[in-house]
């Protein structure tokens, strides 16, 4: 009773530091977007859901004097493993804090995690479609630890500024490892 409690706290995450500078919109939502499926397959792994989304995005350091240096921001959400919710939260962060700055680091982190056996249904999605998404992501996830990364990838992961395929046998920026720890 005399020693205070500290719950633990838990969240999954990953980020990286970009080979260059990225200026187009279009290529940094491309890195988000397989930053996050790569988060989202995570939690799904440890079968939890998350109920709180973090975006960091630091930009170059050669950046004028008195600029900002990047920015962290994090959403509340309903509990979420789908890919396409987490991404589209991403994204939506993304484009609310970001001024056209040069990036050079992202990250994408999932907390506020809660046990994965329940699924909020929605009043503008079917439940089957819900449903369908849901074993969708699953299948792609076990053919992808059976196969590896690179077995089922999207072709936005083929354009230019692309990040996943380059990455998808290194852990931590180096070789070696299972991205689903």
């Amino acid at each position: 009773i005399r020693e205070q409690y500290f719950p633990k706290m838990k969240n999954y995450g990953n980020s990286q530091i970009l080979t260059r500078d990225y200026t187009d919109q279009r290529e940094i939502e491309i890195v988000l977007r397989e930053i996050s499926e790569q988060v989202a397959a995570r939690i799904r792994s440890h079968r939890v859901q998350t109920g709180c989304i973090s975006l960091m995005v630091n930009f170059s350091k050669y950046r004028l004097k008195g600029k900002r240096k990047g920015f962290n921001v994090q959403q509340k959400v309903c509990p979420t493993n789908d890919n396409d919710a987490i991404a589209a939260e991403v994204l939506a962060l993304f484009r609310k804090n970001w001024r056209g700055e040069r990036v050079r680091a992202l990250g994408v982190s999932c907390g506020d995690l809660h046990p994965d056996n329940y699924q909020q249904l929605t009043f503008f999605v079917q439940p089957s479609q819900q449903i369908k998404k849901k074993k969708i992501d699953q299948t792609v996830d076990q053919i992808r630890q059976k196969y590896g990364f690179t077995s089922l990838v999207k072709a936005s992961s083929l354009l230019h500024g692309a990040t996943a395929i380059k990455r998808s046998s290194l852990v931590g920026g180096h070789n070696g490892g299972n991205a689903y720890d």
